[in-house]
């Protein structure tokens, strides 16, 4: 679908290893674009990236364990990145994790695990990806959901960071507009990750009752909306949220 829309250019992904990042990553490299990809453990990394060998050997891939919320490492991968291949086109602000834990039973650290790796990690990777942007006329692409437009009855930290994640997408889009950046966003719906891959057969097909498409988007749903947004056919496009959801919303109750 984007074959050779992204030749030359360099695409870093964080969750990169599964999931919706994995099937980016693939994306990308079938597009033509090198990739340095990140997770958040070193084994994990290296699985994909020999998974991704084995599609094609030669493709220009790197991975990288690093914390996302520590600023020096994010100003070194970047510095890295660069050195290695000369430049930056598009950071894939995707990795994520979730808490589905009553309010009134939430733990400060539950909250702070939460808000930590879905807000200020899109923060501090943006912070320092920008002035490599600049240079490229380039794009951030952050992974919200439709948690952050809607909301959940449970998980607070959640749904709360993923709003906070389209706001920085609106605020980004905003500053940098002028300068040639583009900053979107993906709020996907219920997508076929390992997470919902554990859920009960009777839970899975009731969410997916809820859907009016009745079927969880697949990774590769949610990685085709995010090469769209950094290809040039989205070019006038920044500022927005793109929900990726097969027509999901609250109030559609199973019949």
């Amino acid at each position: 679908m984007f074959e050779n829309q992204f030749n030359g250019k360099v695409v870093v992904v964080t969750g990169g290893s599964r999931g919706i990042g994995f099937a980016a990553v693939k994306g990308f490299l079938a597009g033509g674009a090198k990739v340095c990809f990140l997770s958040h453990y070193e084994e994990t990394g290296a699985k994909a990236l020999a998974a991704l060998k084995e599609i094609n050997p030669d493709y220009e891939v790197m991975t990288k364990a690093i914390d996302l919320c520590d600023f020096k490492a994010a100003q070194d991968l970047f510095k890295e990145v660069e050195a290695k291949w000369g430049r930056i086109d598009v950071l894939i602000n995707n990795a994520g994790t979730d808490c589905s834990v009553w309010i009134t039973k939430l733990k400060q650290s539950e909250w702070d695990t939460v808000c930590n790796l879905n807000q200020k990690a899109v923060f501090n990777m943006s912070k320092y990806a920008i002035p490599y942007l600049l240079k490229t006329k380039g794009c951030i692409i952050n992974t919200a959901s439709v948690a952050g437009v809607y909301g959940t009855p449970t998980g607070l930290p959640y749904p709360a960071s993923k709003a906070a994640v389209i706001a920085m997408t609106k605020s980004l889009a905003y500053s940098f507009a002028d300068k040639g950046v583009r900053v979107n966003c993906i709020a996907p719906g219920v997508v076929a990750t390992d997470m919902v891959a554990s859920m009960p057969d009777f839970a899975k097909k009731s969410v997916g009752d809820t859907i009016p498409m009745k079927r969880f988007g697949q990774p590769e749903d949610i990685a085709n909306a995010m090469m769209f947004l950094a290809s040039d056919a989205a070019s006038y496009i920044t500022g927005a949220c793109l929900q990726v959801d097969g027509g999901y919303r609250p109030n559609n109750q199973p019949k």
